[in-house]
């Protein structure tokens, strides 16, 4: 018995058929199962690259909105350490411009000071303030913290002085060995009064500077300062001054600040204070007028210009960077020193402790929030309104006052003006306002690309979604019309498989 040719061709074709449907079956249960349009990027057809695209973007973006938490958080952190700082600023600057009591409690120093060294360790905490793992005020460091401790800053480490043992030798340079403030003893020769600088070396930086001098004195005249080294005259042009004549001499202190004498003639007897004897002469009372100019020198020396050279000492100690090391009066012997030398980092100890490169403090720390937009935030605590807080803590901090210097109260007195006025707002200083002002740009411009990112995220999560996902009902509907196909075909197969000559007989 033979089987009806031209049937096997057929039922090959129908096999086939039968193979691509269930595989096309496969493909429709998985993609119910997976709710995905596929398994691999193959299998999406010509809207591969598109999605390849898309997801690369949506990377992108995730990967900047983790920055922009960064940012963010880093930012907050670090603006709330600055409004800390900032207040304790303004406290300590309150305190000393209201109406000083000088009452020594502990160890020489006033309530004012005691709270000065509180604030100190203080604003060391929240410059060294951490987000993670990264130090926020350390410039580039971030591994690094910012500043050294308050009692290494203040009594040294080691062999490395703190700011104390700079500050005292300091005084000591600039005060002198006779404690006139590097001036040489005033003279009278006849009746002409004479004031000169120390003649070791006229250009160094220490002591008293001799800025001018005026006289009401009819007929007198004034001279200088000129000269090498610097010299000041008062000639009394042969008459012998009235009551209440007055001469007074001006300098300038090492911090930059002024101070003068002021002097008036008189006859009273005792002389008063503040006054200048009158003589028989012109020239007797040109020698008082010196002895007077001596004894005033040397108060001063004790109360202004010890003030002035603890605040310079600090300048020198506090404002280093790559560029500036911190400097020291080049010493022993230091009251007869004539310059200053750099000190090194195992002599000195150095209180910023983080990058202190002199490019734009910003640029140290960065974030790129969006395709073409990097913001910069980086702080270093050795900026300018940063290091002057710091710096007057320290200072005011650092010295002392025995109750038994009769010229204790006046020296505290100064120096509690010029740390007040050192803290004082000013347009020629960097502020810590402008600092916070800068990194809420960064923060405000990070916070508008995550809004344009809030924006796009769903939109090309949308599309992404239109490419990869399978839609359940449409799905479901292929998998009906399949079986439907599929049961019809494997009948039509059977039929045909059973087709023979003798079906025909």
């Amino acid at each position: 018995m033979s089987t009806i040719t031209g049937l096997t061709s057929n039922a090959m074709l129908q096999a086939q058929m039968l193979v691509q449907m269930q595989q096309q079956l496969n493909n429709l249960s998985q993609q119910l199962s997976t709710g995905k349009q596929a398994q691999t990027y193959a299998g999406l057809g010509i809207q591969r690259g598109l999605d390849v695209n898309v997801r690369g973007t949506l990377s992108r973006l995730s990967a900047y909105q983790n920055s922009i938490t960064t940012v963010s958080t880093n930012v907050q952190l670090q603006n709330t350490a600055l409004n800390s700082l900032n207040q304790m600023t303004q406290d300590l600057r309150t305190a000393t411009l209201q109406p000083i009591e000088f009452t020594l409690v502990a160890r020489g120093q006033t309530n004012t000071q005691i709270e000065a060294g509180s604030d100190l360790d203080q604003a060391l905490s929240v410059l060294n303030t951490q987000a993670g793992n990264t130090y926020l005020f350390s410039g580039r460091a971030t591994n690094t913290p910012a500043t050294d401790t308050a009692d290494h800053i203040l009594n040294g480490n080691g062999t490395a002085a703190g700011l104390k043992q700079v500050i005292s030798e300091r005084l000591q340079a600039d005060q002198g060995s006779d404690g006139r403030g590097r001036l040489q003893q005033p003279t009278a020769a006849g009746d002409v009064v004479t004031l000169t600088e120390d003649s070791e070396d006229p250009s160094h930086p220490f002591g008293f500077q001799i800025a001018g001098a005026s006289t009401s004195i009819a007929g007198a005249t004034v001279t200088g300062p000129s000269g090498s080294p610097p010299s000041l005259s008062i000639d009394f042009g042969g008459t012998n001054p009235p009551d209440g004549s007055t001469v007074q001499i001006q300098f300038t202190l090492p911090d930059g600040t002024s101070s003068s004498i002021s002097l008036t003639a008189s006859s009273a007897v005792p002389t008063p204070a503040g006054s200048f004897a009158i003589g028989a002469t012109a020239a007797d009372t040109a020698t008082n007028l010196a002895n007077a100019i001596d004894s005033q020198i040397q108060t001063l020396a004790k109360t202004d210009l010890a003030a002035a050279s603890a605040v310079q000492a600090s300048n020198e100690f506090f404002n280093i960077d790559a560029s500036h090391p911190p400097l020291r009066v080049n010493g022993p012997p230091f009251d007869s020193a004539t310059g200053l030398r750099n000190a090194t980092a195992t002599d000195t100890v150095r209180w910023y402790t983080g990058d202190d490169a002199t490019d734009d403090p910003r640029s140290t720390m960065s974030a790129r929030v969006d395709d073409s937009i990097t913001v910069n935030y980086g702080i270093r605590a050795n900026e300018e309104a940063i290091r002057n807080s710091v710096q007057n803590f320290a200072t005011f901090a650092a010295m002392t006052f025995p109750a038994s210097d009769p010229t204790a109260q006046d020296r505290y007195n100064a120096l509690a003006a010029r740390v007040g006025d050192n803290l004082a707002p000013s347009t020629t200083k960097q502020q810590i306002s402008a600092i916070q002002t800068e990194i809420a740009g960064a923060n405000d411009a990070a916070n508008a690309a995550k809004t344009r990112i809030d924006d796009k995220t769903p939109i090309l999560q949308g599309v992404l979604d239109n490419i990869e996902n399978a839609d359940p009902n449409s799905v479901g509907a292929q998998l009906l019309t399949l079986q439907t196909q599929m049961s019809a075909s494997l009948q039509t197969t059977a039929m045909l498989a059973k087709l023979s000559l003798v079906n025909f007989m």
